[in-house]
């Protein structure tokens, strides 16, 4: 029991910490972060913030689309619901905000969520690899020399690479979610190139809403 509730917070501590350092990624135009301001100087206290660490202080919390998110909830049909059987529930049912889910059963038949009511994470394990989603109305500011692929588009989609993988961060629903696969060895061509990690965010369309996300949409429960 002791060993299975550390595994549990390890997790979801690099959980957290997945959701706070991906969550600039999105706000960040023309290759700046929000620690420089229009002209380009730092801001006060940017200086305070070590290269290639993003600073763990949300800002303030953004409004989830749910008439767009219930109508994705209805074109997914029962896809969502079907993908999300092995997730626990209870966790599902406290998540807040729309989950979204790729659709791939093999993918999602073990995984798991771990939820903190305005944000989640959940995690997969895939052979020589690991693949994490996570979705969250806070976001956080970047330091400017994160590099970072800023793809054009309406949801303002950033690829981004990884000391072990690729990261891809896009908003939906007026939602920030993030897609990433890490892998055991540095030649895996999920890792080495981007074109995985884009095709994976390409599937993830399947809308999942627990109870508190319902409510919020005027579901009910």
């Amino acid at each position: 029991m002791g060993d299975t509730m550390r595994h549990s917070r390890g997790w979801a501590m690099a959980g957290t910490v997945a959701v706070s350092v991906l969550a600039g990624a999105a706000w960040i135009t023309t290759g700046k972060a929000q620690t420089r301001d229009a002209t380009g100087a730092p801001t006060p206290g940017a200086a305070a913030i070590r290269p290639g660490i993003a600073a763990l202080v949300a800002r303030p919390r953004g409004r989830v689309d749910w008439q767009g998110a219930v109508g994705g909830l209805r074109q997914s049909a029962n896809v969502g619901e079907s993908l999300a059987t092995n997730l626990n529930r209870e966790q599902v049912d406290q998540t807040a905000v729309p989950i979204l889910l790729p659709q791939d059963a093999k993918l999602t038949a073990g995984a798991r969520i771990y939820s903190f009511g305005d944000y989640y994470t959940i995690t997969s394990n895939t052979t020589g690899g690991r693949v994490s989603l996570s979705g969250t109305t806070a976001t956080v500011p970047m330091p400017a020399s994160k590099p970072l692929k800023i793809e054009t588009g309406p949801e303002m989609l950033t690829v981004q690479r990884t000391v072990d993988g690729q990261l891809a961060s896009f908003v939906r629903y007026g939602v920030l979610y993030s897609v990433e696969i890490r892998c055991d060895a540095a030649s895996d061509p999920r890792c080495a190139d981007d074109n995985y990690v884009l095709g994976l965010v390409g599937k993830t369309t399947a809308v999942v809403m627990g109870k508190a996300a319902r409510e919020a949409a005027g579901l009910g429960g």
